[in-house]
């Protein structure tokens, strides 16, 4: 029988934090998929919990790295929201996200504004 690598079972997915007022989603680190499902089922959550009309955010600053299951679960919250009568806003969108949502011709198809760029 052979042990378990340590570097992998100790890998952590990085945390999805909760805020309500407004609602919203702060992510970091890597959105792959040790996290994507844990982040689609907490959005998907959320969503249906907010009346039709809300605004709902996924803040990304933190995110430095989505995948294809990232952008899956981004597709899938986009679903559940726009089925809700909910806007989905991903804010502050860092540019190598934002560069990933147009190759792959997502990126018309989300309410983003890339990361805020602090005063000179």
């Amino acid at each position: 029988m052979t042990e378990p690598d340590p570097e992998v079972s100790d890998v952590q997915p990085p945390p999805i934090v909760e805020r309500d007022e407004p609602p919203q989603m702060v992510l970091s680190g890597e959105i792959d998929v040790a996290v994507a499902g844990a982040m689609r089922t907490a959005c998907t959550r959320i969503v249906e919990r907010l009346d039709a009309g809300a605004i709902f955010e996924i803040d990304m600053a933190a995110v430095s790295f989505i995948d294809s299951s990232g952008l899956g679960a981004l597709v899938a919250i986009r679903s559940a929201s726009t089925v809700a009568g909910v806007t989905l806003r991903l804010v502050d969108v860092p540019e190598g996200v934002l560069r990933l949502l147009e190759l792959t011709g997502l990126h018309d198809s989300f309410d983003t504004t890339p990361v805020k760029q602090p005063p000179s």
